[in-house]
């Protein structure tokens, strides 16, 4: 077999500085409440306050001794409800989908930039953003943003807006949806929103949604805002922070911004499974397949992000699927650099 030329493998190689932006910039988003009755009314909802709560509980962890098992478990933090009067959560956010993806925003290595630049414009013109696109509409019809707030509802619409034109499409259920058969996209209205982001994703242009999610949930039911994280929470203070956002009409209960971006980027299906679910439970796009909440790593040996852009890069034949998974961590963006 001839060896691949130096110039070819020098190109291939990671640079030790490398970044690029994140293509996908969600919002926070608001958490309001109202009447299921009411969705298209703006003006029937209002912001969800934050109130504290102090409880007496008990200890359930794992390897209590026995003479504390007895001691109460102090619990003081933050909630949120719905009042009684109302029965639906709205969560509004708004995202944009971007160009230029592979345009590293920083990097040490010229002849990268170029390599990588040729090979994307082949995957631009002969697979296309399509595909992508498709799978990050689904996870914004399919309500996935919504992490908890999902489970338990007894109804769940979606209504999307493109901020430029005004138009508006409207799901009435969410749950027709699945959270992991991308593959089963045929829906016209998902179709005609994912070529809009894909255009944004191939001609460089800008796209920007208006995403408001509606979950009948109850009268007086619980609700989850983004947890903040605390450091050296002092012994008997206060341990649990929700998120929330400063408006016009006061302070809103909110999810993070980060955690939309996550839903939206749970595409990966493609990464090799220990265990044969069918569906395969879709996880988010990271370089390494890192699942947190699970505890793994789904892409360690061979079907990393960089494993398979150093093959990419270097002429080697890489499958479509990991094209696209390749491409859609360029999306997600990130600081990549490393050993060089």
């Amino acid at each position: 077999m001839a060896k691949k030329p130096k110039s070819t493998i020098e190109s291939a190689k990671v640079p030790s500085v490398l970044a690029f932006n994140r293509k996908i910039e969600p919002s926070d988003a608001l958490m309001q409440f109202g009447l299921w009755g009411d969705k298209n009314d703006l003006s029937a909802w209002e912001n969800i306050d934050l109130h504290e709560k102090r409880n007496r509980g008990t200890k359930s962890q794992y390897g209590v001794p026995d003479e504390e098992k007895t001691d109460p478990n102090l619990v003081w933090g933050d909630d949120a409800r719905l009042p009684f009067e109302v029965d639906t959560l709205k969560v509004f956010f708004t995202v944009k989908f971007l160009g230029n993806i592979a345009e590293p925003t920083t990097h040490n290595r010229p002849e990268f930039e170029k390599n990588l630049k040729e090979k994307f414009q082949i995957y631009s013109t002969e697979i296309g953003f399509l595909s992508l696109a498709k799978r990050y509409v689904y996870n914004l019809v399919n309500a996935r943003f919504l992490w908890r707030n999902r489970l338990g509802a007894e109804q769940i619409s979606v209504q999307i807006k493109n901020g430029e034109t005004g138009k508006i499409w409207d799901f009435e259920d969410a749950y027709q949806y699945k959270l992991n058969e991308f593959d089963l996209i045929e829906d016209a209205k998902v179709l005609e929103i994912a070529e809009l982001v894909a255009k944004s994703f191939s001609e460089d242009s800008y796209l920007l949604l208006e995403v408001s999610a509606f979950a009948k949930i109850g009268e007086g039911q619980h609700i989850f805002p983004s947890q903040e994280m605390v450091m050296d929470i002092p012994k008997g203070q206060k341990s649990k922070y929700l998120y929330e956002i400063k408006t016009k009409q006061g302070s809103c209960a909110g999810i993070h911004s980060e955690k939309i971006g996550n839903a939206i980027r749970t595409i990966d299906t493609w990464y090799i499974s220990k265990v044969e679910d069918s569906p395969k439970p879709a996880i988010a796009i990271e370089p390494y397949g890192s699942v947190p909440t699970r505890g793994e790593a789904y892409r360690t040996s061979q079907t990393d992000f960089y494993t398979l852009l150093i093959q990419w890069l270097d002429g080697s034949e890489v499958a479509e699927q990991d094209q696209h998974f390749i491409v859609a961590n360029l999306i997600r963006g990130g600081v990549f650099g490393g050993n060089d």
